[in-house]
């Protein structure tokens, strides 16, 4: 029996899938750029606790855990982190005897930290040692005095000693770290590239990367793959395996090993079997080598998984995509890889990895700097015993780098916390900056976002008799929503819900003939751009075109240039002109309770299930009674030139798209006079002269258009005007406090400059900032918006309306935080891993991104796939876990978390951090590791203003929590 039928029985194509499935859980799970999903980025650590998952992380991906200690020291420096946050954090960890009735462990680290080591890590002492004229470092080198940072009592201790002669105890007695030792090498790459020099994945990469980015293309590529419609093992076969295709450099032989494959007609699973037993890779270390191969192009590899289990992602052409066929050509590259660089494919097993020689000096160094931190001299360092001298040694050891950044970023997290939760408490004491109205003149809902943060203020300042509410996007409404002008239905709710109910943008009576004259103009258009765009690439059509259209387009894009809004309302209004708008409804109302389109989908809503989505938001929020004559629900998103990451900003509670549309279909429903009646039978009285309106907020040019307005009652109009007068001064004001942010703007502006600054921003072709997306988000604050009313957030909080009140039995509660608590907290923990290793976990800057197959960006022409987010969208960021505050009690709370698997792992394994605020006392408990805690102490001050204007003006780094005293705008 040969080796090869051997290793095929060993490893059964079960085995394989299983192995596959387990290595895959490591991919990056984001799908298609054009709908970007936050998630945590560490999904696959999920299940325990963050300190071990992120350090754990950090070796299987060789990306960082933490911000680097520097930057944790540079904040202690600046006042962001106190001495007492870190004596706090360290006074919860065990503590034991290190020096016997003389030092523990707690007193040993706070002074590592505080005043800390200095940097004498890796390349850094070998610097050291260079700059020295021996191994004790001469006089001229890091030795020259002693440090002068220390405590006075430190400093007295050293006062009859040298540094020259601690020094020399330090190398005398602190023994060398043990060398490591050379590893065996889990892919060909690692032994291969070591030992030979031969670079497998420079060879194999740039051929995967081309099939693999021309399979899943959405509409760049000119030509179709032959082969697609088959798969990509099939797509590979059929380019790669012809008879007079000829192989790539270093790849000699892989087009006959792909056509021995099609002749034989083997399967994906088969394929990878053969390539196994080929590398001699055994059942023991079949999961090891799967991952380690994967996550050498974690980005495409990621991506076909995830368009393999929701085809539906793909924006235009829905190809059939499949891990093991990425994997199986992955292999079939790498056998020919390994072909061309040694004799026998197998040798590479026995190949070893030379391990790196260990940094001279570093632990002499750091015993060095701990006894200046101590003063321990060098007659205490002789005199002291072995036993005591090496568990010194090894405590200080066991405090490495790591572990010195945990502690930090504990503290780092501590002293928001506080921050945050102290003024908030104040803040409840104090009397209500508005008082209550029988009836408020509109009561107007946005999306959680902490983005509508400073919307949401702004409006309540410009006009403090409005109210307002925050929700999840969707709004209740889980739809899968087909637009008038778009050619395929998509999901409009959380990536956690799968929406049973199809709705429909359809045009009104009398508008068909507008329309099918809008859509031949539309399709006139697009057959005319595309084929000039595909004649560009053409060298005869393509020098014709540019000949004649070029000097055309000279003064187009000088005008988009020097005033990109100018440009954008020109366009908008010469596109008007050519294609009419038709004017639309909303085709929701299912009358056959059972009636369902092709696609096996609900055909709207009943008026039963209208009304539970009508009354479970309204109910939730505490707005049962005593409606306003308007009710408006804002959805958002987020529209921008330059910006591959677009859909990154909008609204993820709408599954990474825009929810207009759900805020259009929430008023069309209320609105509903048999809605209504089975309201009332609910104990919800919506007033009869109360008119709900949808519309739709862009947080990038901070415009809001109002949906159905031709709609609203004439009995309303002055209601109507007013509103629409506030929220053009609320967005105006929201994008000055924006602007703030942005040196372009400059200092000294206005509102109205705030607002055009935003505005071109968002049409400005050289503009990588277009926004910050949720750069700012640190908080979420569930609870009655009288809570929070008043309160300067610095648009760093999603702000989620409840009223416990109004759910004795906290389903609401559940359904709230089943939401919001995934959806906050992916948001997090996405911008919080993109912030600590920007090119691991993030994607670096923009500045080399270039987009591939309209399915995501890479670097340069061919490059892998980068997940995770840009640096100019997370280098304001301040990397904390998000801070939850719930208006309810602990009692209340837990039983709901312990219910929901999910929501057990984010709280207790610390993804996210969690306090209660009673509603009815106010006393704000802070979860600690399965313990509440009361919150104490009143360090944290509660500044005051006339208004947020006056507040944040001249600054641009984040803010501290301030109280907004109940003023109008108008004389800001």
């Amino acid at each position: 029996m040969s080796h090869s039928e051997l290793h095929i029985r060993t490893i059964d194509t079960a085995t394989l899938k299983n192995a596959l499935d387990h290595a895959a859980h490591y991919l990056p799970v984001q799908g298609p750029i054009g709908v970007f999903i936050h998630h945590n980025t560490l999904h696959a650590f999920q299940h325990l606790p963050f300190e071990e998952a992120v350090v754990k992380a950090a070796r299987v991906f060789g990306n960082e855990p933490f911000m680097q200690e520097e930057a944790y020291a540079r904040d202690f420096h600046r006042g962001r982190i106190l001495e007492e946050d870190v004596r706090t954090i360290l006074q919860g960890e065990a503590n034991e005897e290190v020096i016997g009735g003389r030092l523990d462990r707690r007193a040993l680290r706070i002074a590592m930290l505080v005043p800390g080591l200095r940097n004498t890590k890796d390349q850094r002492a070998e610097w050291l040692l260079k700059a020295s004229t021996s191994r004790s470092i001469g006089e001229n080198g890091w030795l020259k005095a002693f440090r002068t940072d220390v405590s006075a009592e430190a400093q007295q201790a050293l006062a009859n000693d040298t540094p020259r002669a601690l020094w020399d105890v330090c190398v005398a007695r602190a023994r060398p770290l043990t060398p490591p030792v050379p590893t065996k090498a889990i892919r060909p790459q690692e032994a291969i590239l070591s030992s030979t020099g031969f670079d497998i994945d420079a060879v194999v990469h740039p051929v995967l990367i081309d099939l693999t980015s021309v399979y899943v293309d959405q509409g760049l590529a000119h030509w179709r793959m032959p082969g697609r419609d088959h798969g990509l093992l099939s797509a590979a076969r059929a380019n790669m395996g012809g008879r007079w295709s000829p192989d790539p450099s270093g790849l000699a032989g892989v087009g006959p090993m792909f056509r021995s494959q099609q002749q034989r007609g083997i399967s994906a699973e088969e394929t990878v079997l053969e390539a196994l037993a080929t590398l001699g890779v055994d059942a023991a270390s079949l999961e090891y080598f799967l991952r380690a191969e994967l996550l050498a192009l974690p980005g495409w590899g990621g991506l076909v998984r995830k368009l393999e289990n929701e085809p539906v992602l793909a924006a235009h052409e829905r190809v059939r995509c499949s891990l093991m066929d990425f994997l199986s050509v992955r292999l079939t590259l790498t056998v020919a890889a390994v072909r061309n660089a040694v004799r026998d494919p197998h040798a590479w097993r026995e190949l070893v990895i030379p391990a790196p020689d260990p940094a001279p000096l570093t632990r002499e160094l750091r015993l060095f700097d701990v006894a200046q931190l101590l003063g321990l001299s060098s007659n205490v360092l002789k005199s002291m015993d072995d036993l005591d001298f090496d568990r010194l040694c090894g405590e200080i050891d066991r405090f490495d780098d790591v572990e010195r950044r945990r502690v930090w970023h504990l503290a780092y997290e501590r002293r928001h916390e506080r921050l945050n939760l102290l003024p908030l408490a104040k803040h409840r004491t104090l009397p209500p900056v508005v008082q209550p109205r029988a009836r408020w003149a509109a009561d107007v809902f946005f999306c959680i976002d902490e983005r509508e943060e400073s919307t949401r203020r702004a409006l309540e300042e410009v006009d403090a008799e409005m109210r307002t509410y925050g929700a999840a996007g969707f709004f209740g409404c889980a739809m899968n929503f087909t637009a008038n002008d778009d050619p395929q239905a998509v999901d409009l709710c959380p990536v956690v819900l799968k929406p049973a109910h199809a709705v429909s943008e359809t045009p009104r009576h009398g508008e068909h003939t507008v329309n099918d004259k809008r859509q031949r103009a539309r399709k006139s258009w697009a057959a005319f751009a595309y084929s000039h765009n595909a004649g560009s690439r053409n060298l005869l059509r393509g020098w014709i075109s540019h000949a004649i259209t070029g000097p055309l387009a000279i003064v187009p894009l000088l005008v988009r240039i020097i005033s990109p809004l100018t440009w954008f309302r020109l366009h908008e209004k010469l596109a008007k002109s050519f294609v009419a708008d038709a004017k639309t409804s909303l085709d929701f109302h299912r009358e056959q309770a059972e009636a369902k389109n092709s696609a096996g989908l609900l055909k709207g809503f009943t008026t039963n299930e209208m009304a539970d989505r009508v009354g479970g938001m309204l109910g939730t929020v505490g707005l049962v009674k005593d409606h306003a004559r308007l009710v408006v629900f804002l959805g958002h998103g987020s529209t921008s030139l330059n910006n591959p990451h677009e859909s990154a900003h909008d609204c993820g509670a709408c599954g990474g798209r825009r929810g207009g549309a759900n805020g259009r279909l929430f008023a069309a429903m209320a609105n509903r006079p048999d809605v209504r009646a089975l309201l009332k039978e609910r104990g919800i009285a919506i007033p009869e002269d109360t008119w709900f309106i949808g519309g739709y907020h862009d947080t990038s040019s901070d415009d809001v258009d109002l949906t159905d307005t031709d709609l609203v009652p004439a009995t309303h109009r002055e209601e109507f005007k007013r509103l629409r007068t506030s929220l053009d001064g609320a967005r105006a004001w929201s994008a000055h406090e924006r602007a703030r942010r942005f040196e372009a703007a400059g200092p000294g502006i206005d509102a109205a400059e705030g607002l055009r600054h935003v505005q071109e921003r968002a049409q400005h072709l050289a503009e990588p900032r277009p926004e910050y997306g949720h750069c700012t988000n640190a908080v979420c604050i569930v609870g009655r918006r009288d809570t929070t009313r008043g309160l300067f957030f610095d648009r760093r909080a999603f702000l989620v309306s409840y009223d416990a009140h109004n759910d004795p039995l906290n389903k609401a509660l559940a359904g709230v935080l089943g939401a919001v608590i995934p959806v906050c907290g992916g948001i997090s923990l996405e911008y919080y891993f993109s912030f600590v290793d920007n090119e691991g976990y993030g994607c670096g800057t923009k500045l080399p991104h270039n987009v591939t197959g309209l399915i995501g960006v890479m670097n340069g022409y061919k490059g892998d796939l980068r997940t995770g987010l840009p640096l100019q969208m997370v280098e304001i960021h301040e990397p904390v876990r998000i801070l939850f505050v719930v208006e309810t009690t602990p009692e209340r709370l837990m039983p709901i978390i312990d219910a929901n698997p999910e929501l057990t792992e984010f709280v207790k394994n610390r993804w996210i951090r969690l306090s209660t605020m009673d509603p009815d006392t106010g006393m704000i408990k802070v979860y600690r590791d399965g313990v509440w805690e009361d919150l104490s102490g009143d360090e944290v001050p509660l500044p005051r203003s006339s208004s947020s204007a006056q507040y944040y003006s001249g600054t641009m780094e984040h803010l501290p929590v301030a109280r907004i005293e109940p003023v109008t705008l108008a004389g800001r």
